[in-house]
């Protein structure tokens, strides 16, 4: 399994679709300084909420990005044998297609931590450059914006797992990404638009409780960041996708 996890790691770093997201991670980061610098200058001005502290801390409540794109993590892992899982090399020799499954599942968490270190590092750098004149980033800032990317780290293992999930519930990896925009994307996002205060309707602010995406607003602030609902929803739709993208995994026959 170790020599299978090894060879599957380095094939997913060589891929061109990993130098793609990537680049995508630099150009996000890129797009949120110059939003930020064009806003000030033209306008608003140097006045409070234009700073680079108010960027790092509001970038905290769009971690739903990220967690959106993980799915590519993993159609990058799974690579070639997507969507037949017969295909093999001496790597997977003994190896039964649940083994398989698990041990693409641990690459893919391997290059999810990779992608969140060159993000946390990359924004942080690029911010203080474009933002050096106003002084207002110091190590507090830095450390509060390092802790929220290290708690919401179970939220996109989750995002990972639900990608896995999808792409072996669909036919055609097309139909997969189709599902995963309407069921991770789409669905959710109109029943927290319906929990809003001019709506409220009632079934739905029930299940905004337990819904991943409304968890990301809650990080821009000490107040409201809850903890162990991240870790514990996380872990449940975790467990819950692992299981049927594993189950649909092994089902495959082409």
């Amino acid at each position: 399994m170790i020599y299978y996890i090894r060879s599957e790691f380095v094939k997913a770093l060589t891929r061109k679709y990993t130098r793609y997201y990537l680049l995508g991670i630099v150009a996000v980061c890129l797009l949120a300084n110059l939003a930020m610098s064009a806003f000030r200058s033209i306008i608003y001005g140097m006045n409070d909420g234009t700073f680079a502290y108010n960027l790092i801390m509001f970038a905290k409540g769009f971690f739903w990005v990220p967690y959106y794109s993980c799915i590519f993590i993993a159609d990058i892992v799974f690579g070639d044998t997507y969507p037949d899982p017969r295909i093999r090399d001496k790597s997977t020799i003994g190896l039964s297609r649940t083994s398989i499954f698990i041990g693409k599942f641990i690459t893919e968490l391997m290059m999810l931590v990779i992608y969140a270190v060159i993000a946390l590092v990359v924004f942080l750098v690029i911010t203080p450059l474009f933002q050096v004149h106003d002084g207002t980033i110091d190590a507090a800032v830095i450390l509060d914006f390092a802790y929220a990317v290290l708690i919401t780290m179970p939220l996109f293992v989750a995002g990972v797992a639900l990608g896995n999930m999808f792409l072996f519930s669909a036919k055609t990896k097309k139909q997969a990404y189709i599902a995963f925009a309407i069921g991770v994307i789409l669905i959710p996002r109109v029943i927290t638009f319906l929990a809003t205060d001019h709506i409220r309707l009632l079934p739905c602010v029930w299940i905004t409780k337990i819904l991943i995406t409304p968890q990301f607003q809650t990080l821009q602030f000490y107040a409201t960041r809850d903890v162990p609902k991240i870790i514990i929803s996380a872990i449940v739709y975790t467990v819950i996708a692992c299981i049927i993208g594993c189950r649909n995994f092994n089902k495959r026959e082409f």
